[in-house]
């Protein structure tokens, strides 16, 4: 609960600016619920908002995930991601950026990880059809494992790149990797989705996620994955 209070207040902070913008701003959400039920029972729940706002050469952006899955009545995944980020364009293809991430993922081994990294990135490609980014950057982190209470700080390197490419005028593909190392831990989240649209704002995301740590307490999975299907809300 206390994790959850801390990310609340984080989450006002981060997107009050983006809540009092009247204009040049967007955001989109995702929501996606399944259930089964006989002879064995599961449901599972993936939440996300994300919000950014777009002035001259900067751009911030605020975004929460939830995810929450149980199997047979028995909790099976529970996590909250809290991100902000900012960035600055240096030229049209490159560009400053500094980043604020919050992982409270019950079945991780850890009870949170947090981190702050600063760095450039580069517009690769900026058409209308395709896009991909890549990014680099250095930061520190703070990590508590669950079972130990015990904490570890120290410098990470980052490693981001983003793929997105419309497939025709009502479905897109889309790739996103984040890579965040450090002498004690490195964690990896890979992201493949595809969108198709129903309408301008309104839409049906199919995903598949993975989340990986090469050092966990013992008796703890190192990777997490999720596939999800559900909706998708542009505004």
């Amino acid at each position: 609960m206390k994790n959850l209070l801390t990310m609340t207040a984080i989450i006002m902070i981060l997107l009050a600016p983006l809540a009092q913008a009247e204009k040049n701003w967007q955001g989109e959400g995702d929501l996606a619920f399944n259930k089964s039920s006989g002879n064995s029972k599961s449901e599972s729940l993936l939440a996300k908002l994300k919000l950014e706002y777009n002035q001259e050469r900067w751009t911030h952006s605020g975004q929460i995930d939830a995810i929450n899955a149980s199997s047979d009545d028995t909790r099976s995944a529970e996590a909250y991601t809290l991100l902000g980020k900012t960035e600055y364009d240096i030229t049209e293809r490159a560009y400053a950026f500094g980043r604020g991430r919050y992982e409270d993922n019950r079945f991780s081994g850890y009870e949170y990880q947090a981190s702050l990294t600063t760095g450039l990135g580069m517009h690769i490609i900026a058409t209308d059809i395709t896009t991909f980014d890549i990014e680099g950057g250095v930061g520190y982190r703070r990590s508590e494992e669950q079972d130990t209470g015990e904490t570890a700080n120290e410098a990470i390197a980052t490693a981001a790149a983003k793929y997105y490419r419309e497939l025709t005028e009502t479905t897109r593909f889309e790739s996103d990797l984040f890579v965040e190392s450090g002498a004690d831990n490195t964690y990896v989240e890979s992201v493949l989705a595809i969108r198709v649209k129903i309408n301008s704002r309104l839409g049906l995301k199919v995903a598949y996620a993975v989340k990986h740590n090469t050092d966990v307490p013992v008796d703890t999975k190192k990777t997490d994955t999720l596939t999800s299907v559900g909706l998708n809300y542009s505004f």
